[in-house]
C-alpha cells in the first residue's frame, strides 16, 4: 500500500520542477480547438489501489482524451465482442511509423499493425459501429464513465468534436483508403464520426489516474469497487499499452519509464502501473512524435522514484 502523503509530496515536487519542462514542445495546431488550450497548463494525478486520488498543479484542468480513447475503446470492444473478433480487424504489433502514416497500409494492404495508431482506432470504430448501432457511442460514454469512476458521467466536448471532424483531411484519407483495399469494410463516414466523437471525451487527469488504476487492479476500479472488465481484457489492453502506447516513441519510453502507457495529443499521458497505481499526467506542448514533453519527463521520474519499472 502506498503511503498517502509520501505519494502528495512526490507530486507537488514533480509538479513544481516539470511543468516548465516543456523544451521546443508545440501544441497539435492541426486540429485548432486544441491549438486555443493554455500551453502552461499541468496537472499529475496518481490513483492507489487502495482507492486514494491524489492530484497536483491545474487539478480543474479539463482536455479532449484524444488517443487516450482507445485504451478505453479497446477495453469496451474485447468486452462486447470477444479476442477473437478484435484481433481478426486489427494487429497487435508495434509500429515505427507515424501514428497518422499510411505508408505501411500502402505497402501491404494489410490490416492496421495495432488498435492505437489511427487506422487501427477508424477499424475498430467502424466495427464497433457495425456491430453495435446508433446507441454505441451512448454504451462507450457509460462504459468510459465507469472505468474512470466519473459519477457526473463523460461527455463529448462538441467544439473538440466539431474542429477535429471538420479538419480530418488525413483521417479521412487513411480510412478512404482502407475501405478501397477492403481493410476497412464498414461504413466509412459513421466509422469516422464515431472515431472523432470518442478523441473528444473531455477528462481530467484524475479521471485518466482512475482508469489506469482499473486496468492496474485487473479491471476492477479500486474508487468504486465496480469491476468494469475482466482479467483478460486488462491483461490484453496493458499489453498493448506497452508495445504500443507512444506511437514510435514506445521504445523509448519502455527504456525510460517501463511501465504501460498511452498518449493523446491533447497533452495527456495515461499510465497504468500492474498491483501499484494509476498515472495521468497532461501538459499540452508535444515532441516530435506527438507526445507531451513535460508529461515524458514526470512520468520517467515518478517510474524512478516510486521504483516503477518492471512491475
Amino acid at each position: 500500500m502506498e503511503n498517502r502523503q509520501e505519494l502528495q509530496s512526490l507530486l507537488d515536487r514533480t509538479a513544481a520542477v516539470c511543468r516548465s519542462l516543456t523544451g521546443d514542445g508545440r501544441q497539435a495546431t492541426y486540429i485548432p480547438e486544441l491549438a486555443t488550450v493554455d500551453p502552461t497548463l499541468f496537472a499529475v494525478s496518481a490513483v492507489t489501489l487502495d482507492g486514494a486520488v491524489l492530484s497536483s498543479g491545474d487539478t480543474e484542468a479539463r482536455f479532449s482524451m484524444q488517443s487516450m480513447s482507445k485504451v478505453m475503446s479497446l477495453a469496451f470492444a474485447l468486452e462486447r465482442l470477444g479476442y477473437g473478433e478484435v484481433f481478426s480487424h486489427v494487429g497487435m504489433e508495434p509500429s515505427s511509423e507515424p501514428f497518422n502514416s499510411i505508408m505501411k497500409l500502402e505497402m501491404t494492404s494489410a490490416k492496421p499493425l495495432n488498435p492505437f495508431i489511427n487506422s487501427g482506432s477508424i477499424v475498430m470504430a467502424g466495427l464497433l459501429a457495425e456491430r453495435l448501432g446508433s446507441g454505441v457511442i451512448k454504451d462507450m460514454l457509460d462504459f468510459a464513465s465507469r472505468m474512470t469512476g466519473n459519477k457526473g458521467g463523460l461527455v463529448v466536448n462538441e467544439r473538440v468534436y466539431m474542429s477535429e471532424s471538420s479538419t480530418a483531411d488525413r483521417n479521412r484519407a487513411l480510412a478512404y483508403f482502407m475501405h478501397s483495399s477492403g481493410t476497412l469494410s464498414f461504413d466509412v463516414e459513421k466509422s469516422l464520426d464515431l472515431y472523432f466523437r470518442l478523441c473528444s471525451i473531455e477528462v481530467g487527469t484524475a479521471d485518466l489516474a482512475v482508469m489506469g488504476a482499473t486496468l492496474a487492479n485487473a479491471g476492477k476500479n479500486p474508487v468504486t469497487g465496480e469491476r468494469i472488465t475482466s482479467l483478460d481484457t486488462s491483461y490484453t489492453v496493458l499489453g498493448i499499452m506497452s508495445v504500443c502506447g507512444l506511437y514510435d516513441e514506445s521504445g523509448e519510453f519502455a527504456v525510460k519509464a517501463g511501465i504501460p502507457a498511452k498518449s493523446g495529443v491533447s497533452g495527456g499521458i495515461v499510465c497504468a502501473v500492474p498491483g501499484r497505481m494509476g498515472l495521468a499526467v497532461f501538459s499540452p506542448p508535444l515532441d516530435k512524435g506527438g507526445n507531451s514533453v513535460a508529461g515524458m519527463e514526470t512520468v520517467s521520474r515518478l517510474s524512478r522514484e516510486l521504483k516503477l519499472r518492471g512491475i
